[in-house]
């Protein structure tokens, strides 16, 4: 077999050739000597150009971003699966890397911990199903105590977990956004919110009080099948107004029973807004474009909010939008 002089090569045309290597080749390489991986570490450390996707789904995976381009390891639950395969896929081609373990938990985070040292990531997205491997919640909530991720989304496939949410929302950092698309929770269940992530969202947000709605700190915040009445809602918009709570709000959508909800959240001093084109404004920040008209309303320190009712596939909603 040629071998490939690749550390006898100055430094310059060393680096050249571990930047043509994909994902996978740069683990391998780095497996073969301390200095192969020392040389590995230190482009890392330099170009900075890899992200990281976690999966706690039915196959749990490592996805390693490169370019937009993923380079994944799935623990597949069929043995024939084992190997390697790659498809395209929008604009992209999928790599794939299928491996068999009867411990997928354990051994996606020995691997996963490695790759951080290597390739030096930084974790962007976690997709984590409680229900799929339960007796393993609150060890993985542990292992990602110390790594901050961009994004979470927590599902828990309409079964209750309280408990296991409570403390994985309690032991991680996120620092972008939360998406909690979960459900099914007893009866009484409570739960404080970090304030870490910019955007919150909720798709079953009835644990959600008035009191607690006002302790929210996230600057945008989407909740459905809030239990956040009419006349509550009207006080959170007052709560703004005097500078009482939410200072850093950027956006906010709730929903509420219907068009006719506004004439009582809007017991308040207003204005209907001069914005001639009410969806355009409204569609960088929300995903639902179906806006009425809308009114303006100032906070005691000068800045305006826009607040306007609109219908969606989530039913009717209230969304707000400050200036």
């Amino acid at each position: 077999m040629t071998t490939f002089p690749l550390f006898h090569l100055p430094l310059v045309a060393m680096e050249h050739v571990l930047c043509m290597m994909n994902p996978y080749e740069l683990i391998n390489i780095s497996f073969t000597s301390i200095r192969s991986k020392r040389a590995v570490k230190t482009l890392s450390r330099m170009k900075r150009e890899f992200s990281i996707v976690l999966g706690f789904q039915r196959e749990p995976s490592i996805s390693i971003y490169r370019r937009d381009q993923p380079w994944s390891f799935i623990w597949v639950s069929d043995e024939s699966r084992i190997g390697y395969e790659e498809y395209p896929e929008f604009e992209c081609v999928n790599h794939e890397i299928h491996k068999y373990s009867n411990n997928p938990i354990e051994e996606l985070m020995e691997l996963y911990d490695y790759i951080r040292e290597v390739l030096r990531y930084k974790l962007y997205y976690v997709s984590f199903d409680l229900t799929l491997f339960p007796s393993h919640n609150k060890s993985i909530a542990d292992w990602l105590r110390s790594q901050p991720m961009t994004h979470i989304e927590i599902w828990n496939s309409e079964q209750e977990t309280d408990d296991d949410l409570k403390y994985l929302v309690n032991n991680i950092t996120v620092i972008d956004r939360m998406a909690l698309q979960t459900s099914h929770y007893k009866e009484g269940f409570q739960m404080e919110i970090p304030s870490t992530p910019r955007v919150l969202y909720i798709t079953d947000a009835s644990f959600i009080d008035f009191e607690q709605l006002l302790r929210l700190k996230n600057r945008k915040i989407c909740l459905d099948k809030s239990c956040v009445s009419t006349q509550e809602l009207n006080k959170f918009l007052k709560s703004w107004m005097a500078l009482e709570s939410h200072v850093d709000l950027e956006a906010f959508d709730m929903n509420i029973s219907g068009p006719e909800a506004m004439e009582i959240i809007m017991d308040l001093p207003h204005v209907v807004t001069a914005d001639k084109n009410p969806a355009e404004t409204f569609r960088k920040k929300f995903y639902h474009r179906e806006v009425k008209n809308g009114f303006d309303i100032k906070r005691c320190d000068g800045k305006v909010a826009t607040v306007r009712y609109g219908n969606s596939s989530l039913g009717h909603r209230f969304f707000m939008l400050t200036h």
